[in-house]
């Protein structure tokens, strides 16, 4: 019975074994991969000039000695089979799976180019990438970035030129306005016009320019009154508030309170300056009359 109990707890034990021989997950040893390289397989659009060709693989990679071993395992040529020269760069400390290859020349614009990995690439663990890879990427067209460029350098020129076309144009209309309104006191040409004398037409032109200047003085008036008008309804709305008055040795602008100035006061100001502005016109218009006149 001894026997019998022993056979059966050491068959019990090699069958649990086996089931957990089985049940657990084989691990075979990885070879070595490229996960990672820029430019992107296919990429196009790239720069001609300072290319560098960025690979991460998942295991160490950048120590000098490996560095060196592998330096004749990279190919890079374009679409015509023209290999170009090229530099290894790595860092141990920031970048152990990263290796780097520096172009020394720039590539041509429109160019598809290849990177060639060989299958015999060693990591620093000593296992293999086992067959070759590659990768292609696209420089970008710069034929079309100077067309591109030539376009706008012309289009900022044709606004430029428009711009100053306009400000050419709009400066001769105002001389034209200046000089019609020379030639609409022209005696001269009123005698012509109206078929009168030359003394006739210079009596029109001062009354015309009288009437101009009474005009003048009754919008300057108008304006002045409707200040005075404002004026009072400002003392009365401050009144109405109880507003305490004060006396003080001199004018003060209302900025100086740091008060915002009320809509009523520039208004008047407005109005005022552009009283100001007609009755020198008119001056100018009377003397100018008076030299012709001479």
């Amino acid at each position: 019975m001894k026997k019998t109990g022993i056979k059966r707890v050491a068959a019990v034990l090699a069958l649990m074994v086996v089931m957990m021989i089985v049940a657990s997950p084989f691990t075979y040893a990885q070879g070595l991969e490229l996960t990672k390289i820029t430019p992107k397989d296919g990429e196009t659009g790239k720069q001609i000039t300072n290319m560098a060709i960025k690979m991460t693989f998942n295991e160490k990679m950048a120590t000098e000695q490996n560095v060196k071993a592998n330096q004749n395992r990279f190919l890079i040529k374009d679409e015509t089979g023209k290999t170009l020269k090229f530099y290894s760069v790595y860092d141990e400390e920031k970048y152990p799976n990263d290796i780097w290859l520096i172009l020394e020349e720039d590539m041509v614009s429109d160019m598809e180019y290849t990177v060639v990995i060989s299958g015999d690439l060693t990591s620093v663990d000593g296992h293999t990438l086992g067959s070759e890879v590659t990768s292609s990427f696209r420089t970008r067209n710069t034929k079309i970035d100077n067309n591109i460029s030539m376009l706008m350098t012309f289009g900022m020129m044709g606004l430029m030129f428009f711009a100053t076309s306009k400000a050419a144009k709009k400066t001769q209309e105002k001389q034209e306005e200046v000089e019609t309104a020379e030639q609409a006191m022209n005696p001269y040409k009123i005698a012509k016009e109206k078929n009168i004398s030359v003394q006739e037409a210079v009596a029109y032109i001062d009354k015309e320019k009288s009437k101009a200047e009474k005009a003048g003085k009754k919008k300057a008036a108008k304006a002045q009154k409707a200040l005075e008008e404002d004026d009072e309804d400002d003392f009365e709305y401050e009144e109405e508030l109880g507003l305490n008055t004060y006396r003080v040795k001199g004018p003060r602008s209302i900025k100086d309170t740091g008060a915002k100035i009320p809509k009523s006061v520039i208004r008047r100001n407005k109005e005022k300056k552009e009283a100001e502005r007609l009755a020198a016109e008119r001056r100018k218009a009377n003397s100018a009359g008076k030299k012709k006149k001479k």
